[in-house]
């Protein structure tokens, strides 16, 4: 996991030194899970590059996959991946496929609440 996000980074980095002279902003949407985590660290990597905006909103899984595909994003956060349906429908409209990788995890953890028990 730490590999991915040191990746994205690097490219990101990456990205901020070849545009250095001119501004970019790259643009995304998606879950709510992962925003505060992306809000964080794209603050800190646009105080370090300040010709680089990325903006992010959290509009949900399914909005990041509809906004994604449609191309009015440059990329999308969701809770799950693609199904190969929707993967094989960007593909065949766009001619290059959706890259999946990980980028911000979280535990559920499940709880109970039945009178008279107090251990499971």
């Amino acid at each position: 996991m730490k590999r991915l996000t040191g990746l994205l980074l690097v490219v990101l980095a990456v990205a901020g030194v070849l545009w250095a002279d001119s501004a970019l902003s790259i643009n995304g949407a998606g879950a709510t899970f992962p925003y505060p985590m992306y809000s964080k660290w794209f603050d800190e990597y646009h105080k370090k590059y300040a010709n680089l905006q990325i903006n992010y909103q959290p509009i949900g899984s399914g909005g990041g996959i509809k906004q994604v595909t449609e191309g009015t994003v440059d990329f999308g956060g969701t809770d799950g991946p693609m199904n190969d349906d929707q993967l094989k429908a960007f593909q065949d409209k766009h001619g290059f496929g959706i890259l999946h990788f990980p980028t911000v995890l979280g535990a559920a953890v499940p709880t109970y609440n039945i009178p008279g028990v107090t251990r499971l």
